[in-house]
């Protein structure tokens, strides 16, 4: 099991943005080798960074909706937070992160799964609590 976040697919997905752990974890994922999970909000995280993408002109229509089509098709089951929404920003802001970011660890940490992300702050705060984590950071 694996706790995938938005950034961990974004950068697999986008053209030239690949990367070696991030990739061959999501490549499993993709091919049901492997099973994983993430944060209800993870098609909306997504879904933003691919309509920016597109808005920017970093996208074409045509990669757009590539990417679009594979993230339908990620077999991701999508977590509910499962927190008082109270205990969850504190927790978020022990760990210095926004609410999308601590959403995602809090689920890898409550499943006790490593988390696949390309995230800066997710690959401190793993390191902080000794969590497994998959990335491509140094």
């Amino acid at each position: 099991m694996l706790v995938i976040d938005a950034s961990a697919f974004t950068r697999w997905a986008f053209p030239s943005e690949g990367s070696d752990r991030v990739s061959q974890a999501l490549i499993r994922v993709m091919t049901e080798e492997e099973s994983a999970t993430s944060a209800a909000t993870f098609p909306l995280d997504v879904l933003h960074a691919t309509g920016c993408a597109l808005a920017t002109g970093r996208f074409t229509t045509a990669v757009h909706q590539h990417v679009l089509r594979l993230l339908s098709r990620l077999p991701v089951a999508l977590a509910p937070m499962r927190i008082s929404p109270l205990e969850f920003w504190t927790w978020a802001q022990s760990m210095q992160l926004g609410p999308h970011d601590a959403a995602y660890l809090k689920l890898a940490v409550d499943l006790k799964a490593p988390l696949v992300t390309m995230a800066p702050a997710l690959h401190r705060a793993c390191l902080q609590l000794d969590h497994p984590v998959i990335t491509d950071l140094t």
